[in-house]
């Protein structure tokens, strides 16, 4: 029988060929841009397969990242 067992992870920032990214936890990782899906960016949340350890972005769960700050700040500067 096969579990699907996904981790989360937000792109924080990439220097270098390393991709920094935080888990719900705000538990840091290092992980290689050579190791994740081509075109990532900031702000791209990260699904992650632990059975196949293998990472594709979750477009769905960025945008609503995104819209969520986008509120955030226009009410924090009343746009």
């Amino acid at each position: 029988m096969s579990c699907e067992y996904y981790k989360y992870y937000t792109v924080d920032r990439i220097e270098e060929n390393i991709a920094v990214l935080y888990d719900d936890d705000d538990n840091k990782s290092d992980v290689p841009v050579a190791d994740l899906p081509e075109n990532i960016k900031e702000g791209d949340i990260l699904k992650f397969d632990e059975e196949n350890q293998t990472y594709t972005v979750d477009y769905e769960s960025t945008e609503q990242r995104k819209e969520s700050l986008e509120k955030r700040f226009k009410k924090l500067f009343k746009r």
